[in-house]
């Protein structure tokens, strides 16, 4: 399904880094839809059709583990640090996040409301930051950095559950992404994990956009 995976083993204290790269940032956004690309971070910690809202975080931390997740002009990132007998927990997380996360209009809803908070604590509230919009559209005019990825709240207000569907079918595939395992790991049990966790994920089957 054209998944990237990387092992690293490293032995020396018993605990697991389990991320996902995801080849989607604010530079692959439509110009009429930005601040996508962040909005998904937000999004794909509301669960899956097996993972009800609000229990993602809970899973991970009840195991004894930390998460979180970044956005750039480039990617997306999500991360999970768990003690290494719990590598199949992370694993199973980041293959729902992947195969069937929840995107529906309450979830949306909500995560409109935690990024407007979001913008104003660290954008809005902040020494220089609301300059940053400016240098970005004054160094990178008529390209896709000229905006940053908190992105423009109108645009995503404007758009509809079925843009945001597009969008994860879009860049939120196998394909687009690259799974690294690092830590306290056995290299042949961790491959076999992955087989059985991600080899079910279908390739995706729409073109994925690169601006020039």
């Amino acid at each position: 399904n054209g998944l990237h995976v990387i092992l690293h083993q490293d032995n020396s204290t018993p605990i697991v880094a389990v991320t996902v790269f995801y080849h989607v940032g604010s530079k692959d956004e439509d110009p009429e839809r930005t601040g996508f690309a962040h909005f998904f971070e937000h999004l794909m910690f509301e669960g899956s059709e097996n993972i009800d809202r609000g229990e993602y975080d809970k899973f991970i931390q009840a195991a004894g583990g930390t998460l979180n997740a970044n956005t750039s002009s480039d990617r997306t990132y999500y991360f999970q640090t768990l003690p290494s007998n719990q590598v199949e927990l992370g694993l199973y997380m980041e293959s729902e996040r992947m195969l069937h996360a929840k995107i529906d209009s309450a979830g949306i809803a909500t995560q409109k409301e935690v990024v407007k908070e979001e913008k104003r604590l660290r954008i809005d509230n902040q020494p220089y930051m609301i300059f940053q919009e400016k240098m970005f559209a004054a160094d990178f005019h008529g390209t896709n950095y000229d905006w940053t990825p908190i992105g423009s709240f109108a645009d995503i207000d404007a758009a509809t559950e079925q843009d945001f569907k597009d969008f994860y079918n879009t860049f939120y595939v196998p394909n687009n992404a690259t799974l690294s395992i690092a830590g306290d790991i056995d290299k042949a049990q961790v491959k076999e994990l992955v087989e059985k966790y991600f080899s079910e994920i279908p390739r995706g089957s729409k073109e994925i956009p690169r601006p020039t």
